[in-house]
This record gives structure tokens, C-alpha cells and sequence, in this order.
């Protein structure tokens, strides 16, 4: 049965001192908590800056710290006041402006309830923005779930939400097929990517659970997460059981990437690895045969190939991914076997399962030891001297840009100056494009720009502005861009679209040992039962002299391989001294059977026919 976090318990004795303070009418409290991803984090010197209307609360270092984080404790906040909040670090009294842990997370004015202690959560990364919350509210009344839920790849599906039943709200009442969109940003990993998350609230009464998946068995990130599955059999009024779960790919079901242990989530979250072999269920690394290994990842990756207009570009891409070497010394390895092919699964989003193909002479000797290496190839050391990369921008306008217009681009790579030399498109049939260069240092440099027709009133109708997204370990890059609206030409009805997430890549690597097969198949008499499980000296079957062998006689057999299978049908019997009867003449003759496995793993087993005078 799964244990609700310790956290939960020194929660609940907290409750025990914050719902038991007195409120002024018309006031309550809140306790707000914050976490940081690092579990090494020291939150003895984070502290908050926190901000509102009237008299509410002031900066401070945090009240405590538990097993979630840290914590602060506001008292006697009017019923409807503003109330809002950073975390950061705090140094000699004050703010540390440079050690930021939060953008502005604004509670809003219905936070505080009357009479009650009202807990918040918050995590690193959060921001009040573009209708993300970026915080989240336990109800004191109700039971409470709070989930994080974390894509390695950070390829979150539009459809991506639980089916759930029990809760309150919208929540506890999903049809099938149609997921509820609880997810909303928790915060911002160390990577740059984004963390999701979301509260779930259910009356006492209530046995409630939940699923995530984006519409079908297919999609489906976790089994049903219940009491009878052994999830929130604890949960009481007040309470919060916290749940972590990052994303193992889809049609996964079994929970074991739902943890309520957080740092279990973050090595399996933020640290990659080649996962090794596990014979019970047969995942892991390992090679089903010579030319055949099976690699699955600690986490999922974003696959080109669904995206792609040149499939055999992404798949060749993906190959690239991979490296076979022969072990031959302490950190010593032999040139790289050829790779004829990489599967994986073609229509998946993420990947985190594949099969490598070697090429016919490339083929793995059991009597060796192997690596395999994984390595996006992506950048990921700074540069000693700034580095030029070309970029080029292939932009598709709106259909009532004016024939006659010239575009441009201003950014922060040319002083945001629209109509700049060197800055302006050429228009090549329905594409506008537009080839400039940047010098850059860093694994990867995020500029920012808008698209214009010369000057900003005739800018795009963006909110916020592009990114573009530069790598230190190429020559040149390609962005495709779209302008839906020019500022000056919208029509009335028209709103502000937003500007393209691009986000700086991670590199994944890692490499594990190839878990290999010199095992021989086990072969087992069934029958007849005078021989079973004797050893070969007694395994003996009387057959009579002077007649035809009666092949009823044969004993029955089964050959079972640990990578192979049943390789029943491919057993024989060897020519040679032990392939020999002669019922003419009396005496022990010794026959031997013989399996054999894919990687010529050999089992051989003997028994004796008597051939006696009846």
C-alpha cells in the first residue's frame, strides 16, 4: 500500500496550530507553502516578498521548514483584501533581488476565508500569468490531492487531463473520452522546461479517484489511482496527500512513476538514464538476441518523426541517437558496430522505448561485455570564443498583407530598430524570408523579436514576443514563423494571438552496459513419470527386444528459453555415439536431446532406453 508522505503527518500537526488561532470578524489565515525542485535545496534562508491591499502581511524570512519546504505564516488577513507573493531568497534582513525563486504569484482578492487557516501552495518557477494561476489551494473542509506532473520531453499533449470520479467540481464527474483539463504550469524546472500540476478536493465522504490521459487506453500516463489501488486511504478534513508523477510514456498503467516519496520523483524526473534489465518482466537495456537490444530510457523524449515532413530525416535522426561499442578496457571500447535500423513507435509524441537493429556482421558475442550509448547531440558546454551561426526566418503573412509591403523583423539581437539594414525580408512566392547572423556562446541564446511592416504601428498583433532559439553547436538554423494579424489591419473582433513558445533544448546522455544471454534454455521431462525428476544415470524407459521401437516410448519434453521462449519444436537429437538404438540387442543404449537458443546457448540432456527380454 502506498504511504502518504510525512510531509502529510507533520501537516496535520501543523493544522493543529494554525486552525486554532483566533480570528478577528471578517479575517482568516494563510499558510503559504513554497518548494524548491532541488531536494538539496537549504530552505533556512528563502524568504517571500509579499504585497496587497491595506495592511496586509509584509516581506519576511520563511516562519518554518517541514518535509514539503518552506512555509510562512500570515494571521488576521481581512476577508476580500489582494493578497500576493515571490519567494526569495533573503540575506542580511532583506530581498536577495538576484536569487528569485518566483515571478509574481497574485492570489486575487477570494483567497481568505473567515474564520479558517487556508494553505497554498507554491512551486518553483510559478507565475500569475496569461491565465495560469500558479499556485494552488487546499480546502480546509474538504480532503485534498495535490498533483505534479512532469514531462521529461516537455511535449505536453493540448488533450492531456484526468478521468475522475468523486471529487468536486468538473472533476469527479468526467465522461469518457473526454478529459478533464485540470493541468495547469506548477512551475519551471531546471531544465527550462515546464512542470504541471493541479489541486483535487473531495467531501469526507467521499472515495474518490482519478486517471491521466489524454482521451483513450492509448494515451493513458497512469493506472486508476484509488483506495482499492491502494491510493488516499488516509485523507481527512484538512489534509493533503501529495502525489508526483512524471511521464513514462503512453498505454502505461502500472503507477510505478507515481510517487508520493518526492525525491524518488526527482531522480526519475530530472536525472536520465539507460534503465537497466529486468528478467521478470523483460524492459530495461538488454539484447534479445545477437543482433536485436532492446533500450528503454528513464524518461520520455520528444520525437521529431510525427512533425516531420522527411520521415527518413527524423528516422535517421533518431538512429543518431544511438551508439554500439565493444567494451574493452576500463573505460577503453572498440570502433562502433554498424546500425542498421532503429525502431520505435511511429505515431507516439514522446518515445522512451526503442530497438536497435545491427547490421549483418555487426552481431554481439555473448563471450564479450557491450555499451550503448545514448546522446541527443545536443549543446551543452559554453564556448571559449562566440561562435557566428546564420539564421534564416521563413515567414508566412496574413492574406491582406499588402502586395507592395516590405517586413521586417526588430529584436534583440539589432536593438529592436524595425526596418534595420540587413533586417528586412524578401519575398519568394507566398514566403517572406529573411537571412541574418548571430554570434553566440552559450549551449543555447534566446533572442527575442516581433514581425513588422516598418514600424510598430504596423507590427504584429502579438502578445508577448517570439523567442528564437539559437545553438552553439551548428553553422546555421531555420524557423518557420506565421503572422495571423497585422496591428493596423485587424478588425474589430480581432484579439491579440499569442507569440511561440520555443524553449532552449536539454541534452539527454547516458549509457549502460548491454545486459547479454549465457544462459542455456532448460529442458524438463513431463513425462513418463518413472524418470521425472531423477537424474540422468536413472532415467531409464524399458523397451522390448526383438520388436519395432514403439515411438509412444519417446519421453515427452519442454525446452523454455529466458529471452527466447518455447523452443520445444526445435529440439533434436545429435548424431552421433548417443543417437543410437538397437532393439536386436539387449542393453542400455543412452540417447541425448539438445536445444539450442538464439545466441547458441546449448542445453543437452540424456536418459537411457533398456532394451530387455520380456
Amino acid at each position: 500500500m502506498k504511504k502518504v508522505l510525512t510531509a502529510l503527518v507533520l501537516f496535520i500537526s501543523a493544522l493543529a496550530i494554525f486552525g486554532l488561532k483566533t480570528n478577528a470578524a471578517g479575517t482568516g489565515n494563510l499558510v503559504i507553502h513554497f518548494k524548491a525542485w532541488d531536494t538539496a535545496y537549504d530552505y533556512s534562508v528563502m524568504g517571500s516578498h509579499f504585497w496587497g491591499t491595506g495592511s496586509v502581511g509584509s516581506p519576511k524570512l520563511r516562519d518554518g521548514v517541514d518535509s514539503f519546504g518552506a512555509y510562512w505564516e500570515y494571521n488576521d488577513i481581512p476577508v476580500g483584501a489582494e493578497v500576493n507573493f515571490i519567494a526569495v531568497e533573503w540575506k542580511e534582513g532583506a530581498q536577495d533581488w538576484t536569487r528569485k525563486f518566483t515571478n509574481d504569484v497574485k492570489f486575487g482578492t477570494n483567497i481568505v476565508a473567515e474564520g479558517k487557516t487556508t494553505h497554498i501552495y507554491v512551486f518553483q518557477g510559478a507565475e500569475t500569468k496569461d491565465d495560469n494561476l500558479g499556485f494552488f489551494v487546499a480546502n480546509p473542509d474538504q480532503q485534498n490531492v495535490m498533483v505534479i506532473y512532469y514531462d521529461p520531453a516537455n511535449s505536453y499533449s493540448e488533450d492531456l487531463g484526468i478521468h475522475g470520479w468523486g471529487w468536486d467540481g468538473e472533476a469527479g464527474s468526467s465522461a469518457w473520452g473526454t478529459p478533464t483539463k485540470v493541468l495547469t504550469t506548477a512551475g519551471v524546472a531546471e531544465s527550462g522546461y515546464l512542470i504541471k500540476g493541479f489541486m483535487l478536493t473531495a467531501a469526507t465522504t467521499a472515495t474518490p479517484g482519478f486517471l491521466m490521459y489524454a482521451g483513450d487506453d492509448a494515451t493513458k500516463k497512469t493506472g486508476d489511482l484509488k483506495s482499492e489501488t491502494g491510493w488516499f486511504e488516509t485523507l481527512t478534513a484538512g489534509t493533503t496527500e501529495f502525489l508526483y508523477i512524471v511521464n513514462a510514456g503512453d498505454s502505461f498503467t502500472s503507477n510505478a512513476n507515481v510517487h508520493t516519496d518526492y525525491s524518488v520523483f526527482a531522480e526519475e524526473a530530472f536525472s536520465f538514464k539507460l534503465k537497466p534489465f529486468t528478467p521478470e518482466d523483460m524492459s530495461g537495456t538488454f539484447a534479445q538476441n545477437p543482433t536485436d537490444i532492446y533500450v528503454e530510457t528513464s524518461a520520455a523524449v520528444a520525437s521529431p518523426y510525427p512533425s516531420a515532413t522527411d520521415k527518413e530525416a527524423a528516422k535517421a535522426e533518431i538512429q543518431s541517437w544511438f551508439t554500439v561499442k565493444e567494451k574493452t578496457g576500463e573505460n577503453t571500447y572498440g570502433p562502433a558496430l554498424a546500425i542498421e535500423r532503429v525502431d520505435f513507435a511511429l505515431s507516439a509524441e514522446t518515445l522512451n522505448t526503442f530497438v536497435i537493429v545491427l547490421e549483418e556482421g555487426s552481431a554481439l558475442d555473448n563471450t564479450k561485455e557491450y555499451e550503448v550509448f545514448f546522446d541527443l547531440g545536443l549543446p551543452s558546454e559554453t564556448l571559449a570564443e562566440a561562435k557566428t551561426v546564420e539564421v534564416t526566418l521563413e515567414l508566412t503573412a496574413p492574406a491582406n498583407t499588402p502586395v507592395d509591403a516590405v517586413l521586417s523583423v526588430a529584436g534583440g539581437f539589432q536593438g529592436w530598430t524595425p526596418n534595420a539594414t540587413g533586417y528586412t525580408a524578401t519575398k519568394d512566392g507566398d514566403i517572406y524570408t529573411l537571412t541574418f547572423s548571430v554570434d553566440v556562446t552559450e549551449p543555447f541564446t534566446t533572442f527575442e523579436y516581433k514581425w513588422t511592416r516598418g514600424d510598430w504601428p504596423n507590427a504584429e498583433f502579438v502578445e508577448g514576443n517570439r523567442s528564437l532559439v539559437v545553438p552553439n553547436n551548428v553553422d546555421s538554423i531555420t524557423v518557420q514563423d506565421e503572422v495571423l494579424i497585422w496591428e493596423d489591419l485587424k478588425a474589430e473582433t480581432d484579439t491579440k494571438y499569442a507569440a511561440p513558445v520555443r524553449v532552449a533544448g536539454q541534452n539527454l546522455a547516458a549509457s549502460i552496459a548491454i545486459e547479454m544471454d549465457s544462459e542455456a534454455p532448460v529442458l524438463t521431462f513431463i513425462s513418463p513419470s518413472g524418470i521425472l525428476g531423477k537424474p540422468a544415470a536413472e532415467r531409464i524407459i524399458e523397451v522390448a527386444w526383438g520388436t519395432p521401437f514403439d515411438q509412444n516410448l519417446f519421453p515427452g519434453y519442454r525446452v523454455v528459453d529466458n529471452r527466447d521462449g518455447d523452443l520445444t519444436p526445435l529440439v533434436f537429437v545429435p548424431k552421433g555415439a548417443n543417437s543410437v538404438l538397437d532393439t536386436r540387442t539387449e542393453g542400455d543404449y543412452t540417447i541425448m536431446l539438445q536445444g539450442e537458443d538464439k545466441w547458441g546457448n546449448v542445453t543437452q540432456e540424456t536418459f537411457i532406453f533398456r532394451v530387455v527380454k520380456k
